[in-house]
């Protein structure tokens, strides 16, 4: 486990650029033997998490987050996992994530409300309901303080994006009643699934949490918008 771990984070390391590596590079840098660092990555080729043409190694950015999920998991440092996945990456794999379930997105949305500037991170939208998302892609203390801190932070900032929302001129196409929810997500569970009824959800399970979302809404927190129009041409 702790050969596959290294090599694991080796390939993360190498492939961080968006190129493949080798073999003998990931050999190098995890001062692992060539020949056991073969047989891992055969292993780790198996349970899909790299690619290998002969002595090379890639990795999509689906791989990779699921990589450094699994190193987590395998014992690794969550600072140290974390450090080799881009901020891109992770957005990218949790915009797949919507669009895989029928929603259009908005990335880093920035608007200004009651005298302030804010930033939400993907506003995912699909018939009446709005999705707002807060991206932790790595958290170095991820603890019930941290998390409680997050949360409140992203329920005011979704807060003010559903009081905001009809004045943006967004063209949405959204109309009627409206349900915005505030969801945080992170690389690795926490030790809270849920804070003031706001889901943190890991990456890795997000496909699965959205297509059971519409049946859990009701008992999720929320804000609602009430308008005849919204966001269209009218």
């Amino acid at each position: 486990m702790i050969v596959e771990r290294e090599v694991l984070l080796s390939a993360l390391k190498l492939t961080r650029d968006g190129t493949s590596t080798t073999l003998e590079a990931i050999s190098k840098d995890s001062r692992i033997p060539i020949q056991t660092v073969h047989e891992a990555s055969q292993m780790l080729e198996r349970e899909g998490l790299i690619t290998m043409r002969g002595d090379d190694v890639g990795m999509t950015s689906e791989q990779r987050v699921a990589a450094a999920v699994k190193a987590v998991k395998m014992g690794a440092d969550l600072e140290r996992a974390c450090a080799f996945l881009t901020w891109a990456e992770f957005e990218d794999i949790s915009g797949l994530a919507f669009e895989a379930n029928g929603f259009s997105l908005r990335r880093h949305l920035i608007f200004k409300w009651s005298g302030r500037r804010w930033e939400v991170d993907i506003v995912a939208y699909r018939g009446e309901i709005i999705v707002s998302v807060d991206c932790k892609h790595w958290r170095r203390n991820w603890r019930r303080s941290s998390i409680r801190r997050i949360v409140e932070a992203h329920v005011e900032r979704t807060k003010a994006l559903s009081e905001v929302l009809p004045t943006l001129g967004l063209n949405l196409n959204l109309k009627g009643r409206l349900t915005v929810v505030p969801v945080v997500l992170s690389l690795i569970q926490g030790p809270l699934k849920f804070y003031m009824d706001v889901p943190v959800v890991p990456i890795l399970q997000l496909r699965d949490f959205i297509g059971e979302m519409v049946l859990h809404i009701g008992s999720m927190r929320h804000f609602t918008i009430e308008s005849k129009v919204l966001y269209g041409d009218g």
